[in-house]
This record gives structure tokens, C-alpha cells and sequence, in this order.
């Protein structure tokens, strides 16, 4: 014995009382200006060469993770940048990062 789905009915809107006001007109809206493009616009643009990023496997405690993702979106940027702020006050004067893990040859 097959059953047919019974489809649930909307109640009919109440009708308006005679006294209820009209909706207030809506302001016509304005054309916003197109902006110009005009030629050699990026003449002066320098595209930095930025090096990278390297997916890895790093595990947090809980709580530290469960701090960034407070913050809101971004937050393994926000971590990199501690972790860049920290390289930074740890190395040589006038040194820079080689780049490499521990493993890295000279």
C-alpha cells in the first residue's frame, strides 16, 4: 500500500485593515559614475617577489590554537607573523634566514 505525500497548505495572508497606511514611495536610485581608466595606469606598480608558502604539519596546543581561531579569519597568518616577529628578534645582527629547516645544506 503506497502512501502519497500530503503537501501542507499556506494560510491565506490576512487581509489589510482599510485604515492601514501605503508603503512610503522608494527614492529613485542614482547612477553611480563609472570610473576612468586611463592608459599606463600601472606604469608605476613594482611587484615584489614574495617567496612561497610552504604547507606543514605543525601541532598546537589547544588552548593556543583555540586563541588565534578566536581572533577570526586569518589566523595562520596571524601565527606566522608571531613566529616571523620571534625568527627576527633571534637572529644575528645584520643576519637573515636562510630559509632552511634543520636539515638544509650549506
Amino acid at each position: 500500500m503506497s502512501r502519497t505525500p500530503q503537501r501542507k497548505t499556506r494560510k491565506a495572508p490576512a487581509k489589510a485593515s482599510a485604515k492601514a497606511k501605503a508603503p512610503a514611495a522608494k527614492p529613485a536610485r542614482q547612477a553611480k559614475p563609472k570610473a576612468q581608466v586611463t592608459t599606463g595606469w600601472a606604469s608605476g606598480v613594482v611587484f615584489a617577489e614574495k617567496e612561497p608558502k610552504l604547507a606543514v604539519s605543525l601541532r598546537l596546543d589547544a588552548d593556543v590554537l583555540r586563541f588565534f581561531r578566536g581572533l577570526g579569519a586569518g589566523y595562520q597568518t596571524r601565527i606566522n607573523e608571531v613566529l616571523r616577529v620571534f625568527m627576527n628578534a633571534h637572529q644575528p645582527a645584520g643576519g637573515a634566514a636562510t630559509g632552511r629547516g634543520r636539515r638544509g645544506k650549506s
